[in-house]
């Protein structure tokens, strides 16, 4: 019997130590532990002039401690070595409570791209004030915001639509894109990658959504993957990216957090993607076969 009680006391010692280690590690090293990730994003008929598009992506910033800004800072300094040809901002960019988005956009002074910063207001962005955010936004040397609007570039020929809607849930959505005749390849900025079953029809015609809200589930536990999800269609639109018959949509975990100050399993994240026309590469069984 006095072993058995040592061996449990020893057990539940154990278990208390890999519980303060877990939260340790939930709180104070995974929120700071920055992961660059470099998608490939094949897409079908696409024009030779936008092979190798590189499409910055930052979003869920939730600033509003010191040490929120510097990682922030070092989000910057990340997308900018990687030199995008484009810089998506896609929402919830500072804490509830904050006056305005002053300081946040001061984090993310040094963003430039040849193509232009683009940016659309999320959930929590509507929480502090729309109107503060059309002001601030739209005061930015830099920043445009392209909430319900779309702009055309001439890229070697071909054109491409970046295009912005308003928020999924507390917003009004619109996608005022040209006819699909008029463009190549349109990306579009939402907040929420629900967004993507908004944009089925065949008008619409939408190549590439970018988007966040999820955070990844912020926390995911081994085996069940994210106990919280945030979309509404989260089984779909969890995180990475999502092929859909009409789109494909990525979502990124973002770079802050919300509620608590914790992640698990899902590292705040910068994504770069890169457009590209070649085939997708076989998976499965069919690589298999390829193989032999």
């Amino acid at each position: 019997m006095t072993i058995t009680r040592a061996r449990a006391g020893r057990w539940g010692a154990a278990l208390v130590g890999a519980g303060a280690a877990t939260l340790g590690y939930a709180a104070w090293v995974e929120p700071r532990w920055l992961q660059l990730r470099r998608p490939r994003i094949h897409v079908r008929g696409l024009p030779g002039a936008l092979e190798g598009l590189r499409i910055a992506l930052l979003t869920d910033l939730h600033a509003g401690r010191p040490r929120d800004y510097a990682l922030i800072r070092r989000a910057v300094r990340m997308v900018m070595a990687e030199e995008p040809d484009l810089i998506a901002l896609t929402g919830d960019l500072t804490v509830d409570d904050a006056q305005d988005f002053s300081e946040v956009l001061a984090a993310l002074d040094g963003l430039s791209a040849p193509l232009g910063v683009y940016t659309v207001p999320g959930n929590h962005d509507h929480i502090v004030g729309i109107g503060k955010w059309r002001r601030d936004i739209g005061s930015h040397p830099v920043i445009t915001d392209l909430t319900n609007r779309s702009v055309l570039h001439e890229v070697d020929g071909a054109r491409l639509c970046v295009a912005g809607v308003d928020d999924y849930f507390r917003g009004t959505p619109r996608l005022p894109v040209p006819p699909r005749s008029d463009r190549d390849f349109t990306l579009l900025l939402a907040h929420s990658p629900d967004q993507g079953e908004r944009c089925c029809r065949i008008d619409d015609a939408v190549d590439l959504i970018v988007s966040g809200h999820t955070h990844g589930g912020q926390v995911r536990l081994p085996f069940l993957g994210a106990p919280v999800r945030s979309a509404a269609f989260g089984e779909l639109y969890d995180e990475g990216l999502r092929r859909r018959p009409w789109t494909q949509v990525y979502t990124s975990r973002g770079i802050g957090t919300i509620h608590l100050p914790v992640r698990l399993f899902a590292r705040p994240e910068v994504a770069v993607l890169r457009l590209t026309g070649a085939p997708r590469p076989p998976r499965g069984l069919a690589a298999h076969l390829m193989r032999r």
